[in-house]
C-alpha cells in the first residue's frame, strides 16, 4: 500500500501537469470558467489501491457555493488506451502515471486552458450525454441542459440562445414525467423557470460574481470562454458522435 508521502508525490505530478488548475484539495485541481468550476479530481477506488481521474464541473449560479459544490453538473471519467476506464495504481511508476496524465490531457486538455472554446465545452457535454446512464435519466440530462442554457445566457448571443432553447424543448419533451417530476415538478414548469432567467440576466451575473469571489473559489485561477457564431453548428447534444471521436484519438 502506498504511503501518505508517496500519494502526495502522485498528486503533485498531476497538479504540475495542468498548470491552469490549482489545488482545491489534495486530490482535486480546479479553476473557474466564467460560470462554473471545472477541473480534475483523483477519486480513490474501493480497496484504496487505485484511483480514477475524473473531469468535474460545478455551477456558480446557485444561491451559494455550498449548494454549488455539493451538487455538480457532471462527473466525467477518463479512458485508457484500451478504451476502458482509466484506473491507476498508487504504486505505479512515474512513466505509468505520466501516460495516464497524457491520456487525460488528450481527452479534456482543451477545457483546462486560460481560454476555452464553447465548442470544446459542448464537446465534453456531448461525450457525457452519450452514456446510457445519462440517456436514461431525465435528472442527469436536465443538469447538462441547464448548463447549456446558462452558457448561452452568459454569452448573450441571440442565435445561440434560440438554438439552446430549441434543443432543451426537444429533449425535455421526450422525458418520462415519472422519472423527472418527483424532483423538479412538471417538465414544462421546470423549462419555463429556466427560460425566465432571460428576463433577469443581471441577477444571474451578480450571483456568479458573488460566488466567484467567495471563500476557496476566490483563490482559484480564472479562465474564460470564447465564442464565435461559426461554432453554432457544432453546439448540439443531438449529435452523439463525439464520444467515439475522443476514443479514436487513442488509435
Amino acid at each position: 500500500m502506498a504511503s501518505t508521502k508517496e500519494k502526495k508525490e502522485i498528486y503533485k505530478l498531476w497538479g504540475e501537469a495542468f498548470p491552469c488548475l490549482t489545488a482545491f484539495s489534495p486530490t482535486a485541481f480546479y479553476m473557474t470558467l466564467d460560470i462554473a468550476v471545472i477541473g480534475i479530481r483523483l477519486m480513490p477506488l474501493i480497496g484504496g489501491e487505485e484511483y480514477r481521474p475524473h473531469f468535474m464541473c460545478y455551477p456558480l449560479w446557485r444561491e451559494n457555493n455550498n449548494m454549488n459544490m455539493k451538487d455538480g453538473i457532471f462527473m466525467q471519467q477518463m479512458y485508457n488506451a484500451k478504451k476502458m476506464q482509466l484506473d491507476v495504481s498508487y504504486l505505479a511508476n512515474q512513466d505509468t502515471i505520466k501516460k495516464a496524465i497524457d491520456l487525460t490531457g488528450k481527452q479534456i486538455g482543451t477545457c483546462v486552458q486560460d481560454q476555452v472554446s464553447v465548442k470544446d465545452i459542448f464537446g465534453i457535454l456531448k461525450w457525457y450525454f452519450s452514456y446510457i446512464l445519462v440517456q436514461s435519466s431525465p435528472i442527469l440530462q436536465s443538469k447538462v441542459l441547464e448548463y447549456e442554457f446558462m452558457i448561452a445566457l452568459y454569452i448573450n448571443n441571440p442565435n445561440f440562445i434560440d438554438k439552446v432553447k430549441t434543443e432543451i424543448t426537444k429533449i425535455s419533451n421526450s422525458w418520462d414525467p415519472n422519472y423527472f417530476e418527483w424532483r423538479h415538478g412538471k417538465i414544462e414548469d421546470w423549462r419555463q423557470r429556466l427560460f425566465d432567467r432571460l428576463e433577469n440576466r443581471d441577477a444571474f451575473l451578480l450571483q456568479i460574481q458573488k460566488n466567484i469571489n467567495d471563500g476557496k473559489i476566490a483563490k482559484l485561477p480564472r479562465a474564460h470562454m470564447i465564442f464565435s457564431d461559426r461554432e453554432l453548428k457544432h453546439l448540439s447534444l443531438s449529435k452523439r458522435k463525439y464520444f467515439h471521436c475522443i476514443l479514436n484519438w487513442f488509435d
